[in-house]
């Protein structure tokens, strides 16, 4: 219990935490069922190659996204860069993609050989809208990304209707959307074809992986040849491939941590209402909550900074941080001010993206934090508010003498 500023581990006190506690999901796969399932795979000696496994979870995730095809990458980074290839329109350059995402989106659309086009997102959601994609589609548009951000979706029947209005294929990253739904229809089965990620901070822990899910067989094909080096499963080569395939060791984990998904969820839902209970009658501090009438996975806690908030995001988060509080900026910085020039940035005005990439923030949640753990949390959050103005001198003061 912090009494004094002193005893904020930033000016020399004892951390709130003994261990880290993360904003990674980080869930626990049920151990049986990794083994179990892995023991086939040894005992056959297929561990890669489009193993069993492998065409397991793709059938398992299918119908849990309620899509026709599934198909399983080594990562959803390449997964999504191999989609985008196959998916853009022939002959043209450039990638819609929202500047306040994950920060590391333009890479993927320019390993896939595009330059990214930035638009802004809607103030509310945080998501792409046709009102913010539209005014950058021009005639090198390629393909339209809509990632879904955290707590919120993105307008969906907005951007499947502008797609069509342009003659352009839409590719959903619904990483942060896993087991979510929209007006009461399953993510995944949106768009021309939907992404996510099986990497441990997601709510199915692949230890690695991601998958595409589509309603289009002949993507799915392409897909699936593309990921093994090009090859159709007849040995016939389709063209460009790369080794992009799945083992059956990621496979084995993934239907293990996806055989406690619900549980999980379940868990996640009592952890993000704790923090919302807990931080109500917080002056400055807002949790973007997630709706409650559609599924959702509730894998995040989202924060908005509001100005009655007396302290800069960076002052707040170094405090966190020296607590073994470990929050962290909501995408930051924007990509159109890291990404090469030549890709758009700055041809556009992102008035939402400027403000927002500065306001908000994530608190650590998951397999590292209990209900016991977030009641603390706020406990040293409402020290900083009630302190705040000793906390900001001796902030000032450190950084002067550093």
């Amino acid at each position: 219990m912090k009494k004094l500023v002193d005893d904020l581990a930033f000016f020399g006190g004892k951390p709130e935490f003994v261990s880290v506690k993360t904003t990674m999901n980080l869930p626990k796969p049920d151990e049986d069922i990794f083994f179990r399932e892995l023991k086939h795979s040894f005992d056959a000696h297929e561990i890669s190659n489009n193993g069993p496994l492998v065409k397991k979870l793709e059938r398992k995730l299918a119908d849990f996204h309620q899509v026709k095809y599934c198909v399983a990458f080594c990562s959803c980074f390449v997964g999504m860069s191999i989609a985008i290839r196959e998916m853009a329109v022939p002959g043209r350059s450039e990638i819609v993609i929202p500047s306040l995402t994950y920060r590391r989106m333009a890479d993927i659309v320019l390993w896939a050989g595009y330059l990214p086009r930035f638009c802004d997102v809607d103030p509310v959601t945080l998501g792409v809208t046709p009102k913010e994609v539209e005014p950058c589609i021009n005639k090198n548009t390629a393909l339209l990304l809509a990632p879904h951000p955290i707590s919120n979706l993105c307008d969906l029947d907005g951007m499947e209707q502008l797609a069509r209005n342009h003659g352009l294929p839409l590719l959903i990253d619904a990483v942060e959307a896993f087991g979510g739904s929209y007006n009461g229809k399953m993510i995944g089965s949106f768009g021309d074809a939907e992404s996510f990620s099986l990497h441990p901070s997601k709510v199915v822990n692949g230890a690695e992986g991601g998958i595409i899910t589509t309603n289009d067989r002949s993507l799915a094909e392409t897909l699936r040849a593309h990921r093994m080096y090009g090859f159709r499963e007849n040995g016939e080569i389709r063209g460009l491939g790369c080794n992009a395939k799945m083992n059956e060791l990621h496979a084995a984990m993934s239907l293990a941590s996806f055989s406690v998904l619900e549980d999980l969820l379940e868990e996640n839902k009592k952890e993000h209402l704790c923090y919302q209970e807990q931080l109500a009658s917080m002056d400055g501090l807002r949790i973007v909550k997630y709706p409650e009438h559609e599924r959702r996975n509730w894998k995040s806690v989202l924060v908005e900074i509001e100005s009655s908030w007396p302290l800069t995001r960076k002052q707040t988060l170094d405090i966190l941080n020296e607590e073994k509080i470990w929050a962290r900026a909501y995408y930051s910085p924007a990509q159109h001010t890291t990404i090469l020039k030549q890709a758009g940035a700055g041809e556009t005005p992102l008035p939402v993206t400027k403000e927002a990439v500065e306001k908000y923030f994530l608190l650590p949640f998951g397999h590292s934090v209990s209900t016991d753990d977030i009641k603390r949390i706020a406990k040293v959050l409402v020290f900083m508010r009630a302190n705040s103005d000793a906390i900001r001198r001796r902030y000032e003061e450190q950084a002067d003498e550093a």
